[in-house]
């Protein structure tokens, strides 16, 4: 999703916004993209193309994200990297195989370029167009809420509307003594066994007492408390003593121990855990499972979509109707890359963003008078009056490379679509991410 997103990005100038991005249905692209994946990585294996662990190893030392400031694979940072993306080893390893694969059969659609297809190509990267442009406002309040319309929505998307897991939980919590613990006590503690391993910096390089003396502090008064917490443990399970309060948290509270408690059974004490700078003895209570939220619950939530949905069919009917007399204000020629500065239509119109990704609209059609929804607010009707190719031979050379790489990514695409339609009816399909 990030990597198609980026593209997108990238071909608007930088200027995609989130809404954007969600009439765009990027979404759904990224997940089309997974699936195809999946079925040429299927394809490849029963080719018999395969993967050794040399390959694998050659692609985690070139990854750049992994080396260390010489340039070397460094196991400190992997190991790190992937416990921050809660990736196990073993997972990101066996991604990195399938991309090995996919990548061997992505070979075969590699086909070389032809001069008179590359010039047929850059016509249509370096035509311009002389464009009259004009603005189609329309304001979300005139819309009148339909509740059947507004039900009938939720009861479509109401797999997207869940309310959280909740546990209900009884609490007891021990702060540690804040005193001041003696510096000689602290080093002892830091030398103990192999304690001083676990005080790193951000190169993965054990740091030395003093720099990580603020950490020890902390690790020895909880070591300090543990024997306490452990007997109050003991009492609150036995019923020697009560809890201290009675609250409902979520899947979202990190800060619990909300793995052990997913373990647990109603009525279940739990070990006493590091809350805080101190530690916390939880009661599982009950546990109020994840469902579907009622319409009244979700109702606001819905709205939102409703307004959009409304909105932008009002706006387009606007938009159509507008179209028949037409005439809009020149702007003169414009190419897939200019930016609004050069072309400087008002502010009120279109700002950069807005203009970037109307110039993507207008380019990827081949209507010559048109509309493009910006927002739920604003479209722009357009109308071509000419066009012009500004292309010659230093500029085709000058981007000559740029070309070659994309008509082999569109010969590729194309039979790469081929085998995919083909393999679609090969190997069987589930989906079940059903998306906003």
């Amino acid at each position: 999703y990030r990597q198609i997103l980026s593209y997108y990005n990238q071909i608007s100038n930088g200027a995609l916004t989130p809404e954007n991005a969600e009439q765009l249905g990027i979404k759904n692209i990224a997940l089309s993209s997974l699936v195809e994946d999946k079925l040429l990585l299927n394809f490849a294996k029963d080719l018999g193309i395969g993967v050794n662990e040399n390959e694998i190893l050659q692609k985690l030392a070139n990854t750049r994200e992994f080396q260390d400031p010489t340039g070397d694979f460094n196991k400190t940072i992997y190991y790190k990297l992937l416990n921050a993306n809660n990736l196990t080893p073993k997972d990101y390893e066996t991604q990195l195989a399938n991309e090995v694969i996919t990548d061997k059969l992505n070979q075969i659609f590699n086909i070389p370029s032809k001069d008179e297809e590359l010039k047929m190509l850059a016509s249509s990267y370096f035509m311009q167009d002389a464009l009259s442009i004009a603005k189609i406002d329309y304001d979300k309040k005139n819309i009148k809420i339909n509740e059947e319309d507004l039900k009938k929505l939720w009861n479509k998307h109401k797999e997207d509307y869940k309310t959280k897991k909740i546990y209900e939980i009884s609490t007891y919590f021990l702060p540690v003594n804040n005193e001041k613990i003696d510096d000689k006590e602290l080093e002892k503690f830091y030398n103990q066994d192999e304690n001083k391993l676990k005080y790193k910096d951000f190169a993965g390089k054990v740091m030395d007492f003093q720099s990580a003396k603020n950490e020890v502090a902390k690790d020895y008064a909880l070591m300090q408390l543990k024997n306490v917490a452990n007997a109050k443990f003991l009492d609150l399970k036995n019923g020697k003593d009560n809890f201290q309060k009675d609250q409902n948290i979520s899947e979202s509270d990190v800060y619990y121990p909300i793995d052990l408690l997913n373990k647990a059974k109603n009525g279940d004490v739990l070990r006493p855990a590091p809350y805080n700078n101190g530690y916390i003895i939880v009661k599982l209570n009950k546990v109020d499972p994840i469902r579907n939220k009622t319409f009244e619950e979700a109702r606001e939530e819905v709205l939102p979509m409703y307004l959009s949905e409304q909105a932008r069919k009002n706006l387009e009917e606007k938009a159509k109707n507008s179209l028949i007399n037409f005439k809009g204000d020149d702007i003169g020629f414009v190419s897939r890359d200019s930016s609004r500065e050069s072309v400087k239509p008002s502010d009120k119109i279109l700002n950069d963003s807005e203009f970037a990704y109307f110039l993507m609209n207008v380019f990827n059609t081949d209507q010559n008078s048109s509309y493009v929804i910006i927002n739920d607010n604003k479209a722009i009707l357009y109308k071509i009056n000419k066009q012009k190719l500004d292309m010659n031979s230093d500029k085709f050379e000058q981007y000559k490379t740029m070309l070659e790489q994309n008509l082999r990514n569109l010969k590729a695409n194309e039979l790469k679509q081929e085998l995919v339609d083909e393999l679609k009816k090969i190997y069987p399909i589930k989906i079940y991410y059903k998306g906003n």
